[in-house]
């Protein structure tokens, strides 16, 4: 795997720096580009659950749903917590999801039991790493594109949201 550095400037040491509060709209495509192209150099990482990155200029050697999202935002200049949960509250809704945007599943439908969350990589896909599961149809273990169709027909499905500064 390449190594991982910020698409849009500077390091992710400087991570808090590199976006402004304000974004005008092609800034905010071109974040949304960034984004999408840091996750998909990460597809087909191993997905252990409770993983830690901790160095992100380098590849990580497994990551869970919400330590993908955390940093690939951060990695991007971005500050996303880590949690599912704590990236669903610190998000914001959107009825029509821009890639870049997250999805997210809780417990029975219910936004205050979140548990996983992917990213929309398109319009039709979102890339998420997803644990292991033997009845799945799909693959699973890693990190993944799944239709966005399979995402909003779940019945644990909550919604899409955005970070603030890509609305």
């Amino acid at each position: 795997m390449e190594k991982l550095e910020p698409i849009i400037g500077g390091t992710a040491s400087q991570s808090n720096t590199i976006i402004p509060n304000a974004l005008d709209s092609h800034q905010k495509e071109t974040l949304r580009k960034a984004l999408v192209e840091t996750a998909l150099k990460l597809l087909g990482v191993p997905y252990v659950f409770g993983s830690e990155w901790g160095d992100i200029t380098k590849p990580p050697e497994a990551l869970d749903c919400s330590e993908l999202t955390e940093n690939v935002y951060k990695l991007n200049g971005l500050k996303m917590p880590d949690g599912s949960q704590a990236q669903y509250d610190a998000t914001i809704p959107t009825g029509t999801p821009l890639p870049g945007d997250l999805g997210f599943f809780g417990r029975g439908g219910n936004p205050a039991q979140v548990y996983h969350v992917g990213m929309i990589a398109g319009l039709l896909d979102v890339i998420e790493a997803r644990g292991f599961d033997p009845k799945a149809s799909f693959e699973t273990g890693k990190v993944i594109f799944r239709p966005r169709s399979a995402w909003e027909k779940y019945a644990n499905f909550v919604g899409w949201r955005s970070h603030f500064k890509l609305l």
